[in-house]
């Protein structure tokens, strides 16, 4: 094994059992196994660890599961990417130095464990154990939703439990690791994201109309930096710890407003027909449960008002519209489409990535059947948007 060497082996197992003297632990095998291909690998390459190791003082052998995440080892231009944005160190920081203090306040398991960490790679527990992704022919149903809102606001109460019980802001004490990796005008994926989506506007049937490609090409891109704004640090609501990724792992987590949890599940999770159906109710199901915690926790209800929630929400929308509208060409794309086009071409690939994605988009749209019509419904429901709120902001 060329991933990890014999003694971090050695140490990731007793991290798991510590329990066991660590000079009476030995591995007996080990084995690494490349993840499925049908997982992309937006930010690395996933592995699964499998250690069998004995407890020599009391001759018991045990077996042991991890799911890896390495920065990608073969594709030099996606590695670069990965490492430019430092988001391993800021998924290491997240799972071993916040999301224990939060833990401590919540009665659901929130995270899995991470036992080792490198700049280049996590071992985490392999949650796939106990829990298993949805099958490609399976949906979610109202109540998978309402699950993830439950987790969410048992997240977001614990990490106000966290400030209120030890008196400490969680933004001003780790800085340093709740960094925006997403919507930063500093990164090249989002700006070239939201060349695309003008890219994609100008083309949408819906606006061929001279007043609509003035819109489109004169004010949209202006209008869609404007969301960088609402996943600072929010004015208006009580910020906690948020997931902001809440179908992944927490690479890019952050302290911010807990609409942005609610409203990325709705917007990048459920499909368009489905979330409409289901909004209002799930709104009310994820308040319901976040006033249920904050009184178990012995915390004051109104921290949070149905009020306050409820307007946040409205006022947040801009930024699950834009979210949407950037992942979906890339969530859409068939893994064998996604996965050839990285491998064969890795250099044009980061180009589409970071500098000019409407080529890919184009390639994509040909040999994918419906890509276009998929890709194009977040563009209509955020320019529809933005032509009704052009002052929104202001």
């Amino acid at each position: 094994m060329d991933l990890l060497s014999s003694d971090e082996c050695h140490l990731i197992a007793h991290r798991t059992i510590p329990e066991i003297d660590k000079s009476n632990l030995i591995i007996l095998n080990s084995q690494l196994d490349a993840g499925s291909s049908d997982l992309m690998g937006y930010m690395g390459e996933y592995y699964k660890l499998y250690l069998e190791v004995e407890d020599i003082g009391e001759k018991k052998k045990y077996f042991l599961h991890y799911f890896i995440k390495s920065l990608p080892r073969k594709n030099e231009p996606q590695r670069e990417e990965c490492a430019r944005k430092g988001v391993f160190p800021k998924e290491a920081a997240v799972y071993t130095r916040l999301l224990p203090k939060i833990q401590q306040y919540a009665t659901k398991k929130l995270f899995p464990e991470c036992y080792y960490s490198r700049p280049d790679i996590l071992v985490l527990e392999d949650l796939t154990q106990n829990y298993r992704h949805l099958k490609a022919t399976e949906s979610y149903t109202l109540d998978h939703y309402k699950l993830v809102l439950e987790h969410l606001s048992e997240l977001h109460a614990a990490s106000i439990a966290w400030e209120e019980i030890e008196h400490l802001n969680i933004y001003e004490n780790y800085k340093d690791v709740l960094t925006e990796l997403h919507l930063d005008s500093n990164n090249s994926w989002y700006i070239t994201g939201l060349k695309a989506i003008v890219f994609l506007a100008a083309r949408h049937p819906q606006y061929q109309t001279r007043k609509a490609q003035e819109f489109v090409q004169d004010k949209l891109y202006n209008l869609l930096t404007k969301a960088e704004e609402l996943v600072e640090p929010s004015q208006a609501i009580r910020n906690v710890l948020c997931h902001r990724d809440a179908w992944d792992h927490f690479q890019i987590a952050k302290y911010c407003s807990p609409t942005l949890d609610v409203l990325f599940l709705l917007y990048i999770v459920a499909p368009a027909e489905v979330r409409r159906e289901i909004y209002d109710e799930c709104l009310e199901h994820y308040y319901r449960c976040l006033e249920s915690y904050l009184d178990r926790l012995g915390l004051k209800k109104d921290l949070i008002t149905r009020e306050i929630f409820m307007k946040e929400c409205h006022r947040t929308r801009l930024a699950a519209l834009l979210i949407w509208a950037l992942t979906e060409p890339q969530t859409k794309m068939s893994p064998s489409i996604f996965n050839r086009l990285r491998s064969q071409e890795p250099e044009k690939f980061d180009y589409y990535l970071n500098v000019d994605r409407s080529d890919l988009l184009l390639r994509v749209m040909e040999i994918q059947p419906g890509y276009e019509e998929t890709i194009m419904s977040p563009i209509r429901e955020l320019v529809d948007y933005l032509m009704e709120n052009e002052n929104l902001n202001d």
